[in-house]
């Protein structure tokens, strides 16, 4: 009967001590994906002012007399309409400029060599452009470039001449703000394809590799990789189209698992205590029963 009792209060408590390490590591990995969540809250806040700024200068810039005045010249050439787009990209310091043709083909570009004569007027952005006179903020993959831009309608009275589009694209500069904001590993990707990445060291670029064949949807999921557990989410980003830009989040579970690693040992503190007190009270049970025999 006391061996039952051991037996029982043993397996009692490593089951209490099993369920709580349980726990424990599904609250750590839940709390790393609450930071996953964040970072990606940072990024989309990150270019919502950037295409909050592109809409301004978009504005700013279409309303240039010497841009307008060209763009209403019948017969101007490329190489005019690129020299404006150069000087107002000084004027910027960073990013592109260009200029579309009134049926959504590239005529003029600064900063944008890539999409020199490419026919645009398939793209969602474009389209929306077309209905409005405001300046209409969206954003292009192309190359293995997410960008980030704002199409402004430019006018000449009530004509229609051409369309100007700042932007900008997603670059390194972003990813490492954001990753120097949230303390986490990101990365840009295209369908499977790692773009950018921050850090952008070959151990990052390895995680973030295996996390885009491995993780589908924005549920997180736990992945080891070289003897390391991250924990590492992905989200699609908006009007992806078949292209699939994709935002990827990971964090390394090393420093919250060494963190927790006392408590970790002292969950099985109270089960040994336990198992001590029975042992020590079937002991002195004992002892008065052979004290109290005749």
């Amino acid at each position: 009967m006391s061996l039952v009792i051991v037996m029982l209060t043993v397996g009692v408590a490593v089951v209490w001590s099993l369920v709580a390490l349980h726990q424990l590591s599904s609250s750590i990995v839940h709390e790393s994906a609450t930071h996953l969540d964040h970072a990606r809250r940072t990024f989309d806040l990150a270019r919502a002012r950037t295409l909050d700024s592109l809409q301004a200068q978009a504005r700013v810039m279409v309303e240039d007399p010497r841009l307008k005045s060209t763009l209403s010249t019948e017969g101007i050439d490329e190489v005019t309409v690129a020299d404006i787009l150069g000087d107002l990209r000084k004027l910027r310091g960073t990013g592109f400029l260009i200029v579309l043709s009134s049926d959504g083909r590239v005529f003029a570009q600064a900063g944008a060599d890539e999409l020199r004569g490419l026919d645009l007027s398939g793209s969602s952005v474009v389209k929306k452009a077309q209905g409005t006179s405001e300046a209409v903020a969206g954003s292009w993959v192309i190359g293995g470039k997410i960008m980030d831009l704002s199409i402004m309608p430019v006018r000449f009275g009530p004509n229609l001449v051409a369309y100007l589009v700042v932007g900008q694209a997603v670059d390194q500069d972003i990813l490492n703000a954001v990753a120097d904001q949230s303390g986490l590993a990101i990365a840009t990707a295209i369908g499977q394809t790692v773009v950018l990445s921050a850090p952008s060291d070959n151990r990052a670029r390895t995680v973030f590799a295996a996390a885009v064949g491995q993780v589908e949807g924005t549920q997180s999921r736990v992945l080891e990789i070289g003897g390391d557990t991250y924990v590492a989410a992905i989200f699609e980003l908006e009007q992806s189209g078949q292209t699939r830009p994709r935002l990827v989040v990971a964090q390394s579970l090393t420093q919250p698992n060494a963190t927790f690693a006392m408590i970790r040992w002292m969950m099985f503190v109270p089960p040994i205590l336990v198992i001590i007190a029975v042992l020590f009270a079937m002991i002195a049970g004992r002892r008065i029963v052979v004290v109290r025999q005749p």
